[in-house]
């Protein structure tokens, strides 16, 4: 042994290399298909997402492109609601139409004439909502009085 390496004795190595280059060459020639699949099916996919991409815009709508054509349409879309508020003001302030008019005078009037019964059956119930709370109020009076009958202080006793 000289140093730390070991002597190895290779006097069989020269027939068995060309065996070992002709698997190592097939394993290389694998290598390098597989490589050559690989870059194929990259290749495809790359021009698959390309035109996915490609069809992905053209299926955008055509108005957020353009944002000229956004403002004339957000511009025309105010001046409507503009309108619509000051038809809305107008309405409000002209004086009502005759029919409607006539059916506030009928409200007004079946109101009128139903007002005498509704106070007479708001009153009965009234009445009874005053008598259930009268009761209640004298159920909790006569529970508190049986309580403080039941605790009686205790005196105590001083020797």
């Amino acid at each position: 042994m000289i140093g730390k390496y070991r002597y190895q004795d290779y006097s069989g190595v020269d027939a068995s290399l060309p065996h070992r280059l002709a698997g190592w060459i097939d394993r290389e020639m694998q290598l390098s298909r597989l490589h050559e699949e690989i870059l194929a099916r990259r290749e495809a996919l790359i021009n698959c997402s390309i035109t996915y991409h490609q069809s992905q815009g053209l299926r955008t709508r055509p108005g957020t492109h353009n944002l000229s054509e956004a403002r004339e349409r957000n511009r025309i879309l105010l001046r409507d609601i503009g309108r619509t508020q000051m038809n809305l003001y107008q309405e409000f302030l002209s004086p009502p139409s005759p029919r409607f008019t006539t059916l506030q005078k009928n409200y007004w009037a079946m109101v009128k004439s139903q007002l005498p019964l509704w106070e007479q059956d708001m009153g009965f119930r009234r009445e009874e909502t005053r008598v259930q709370q009268h009761t209640a109020s004298q159920q909790q009076q006569q529970q508190r009085s049986r309580k403080k009958k039941k605790k009686k202080p205790q005196t105590s006793v001083k020797v």
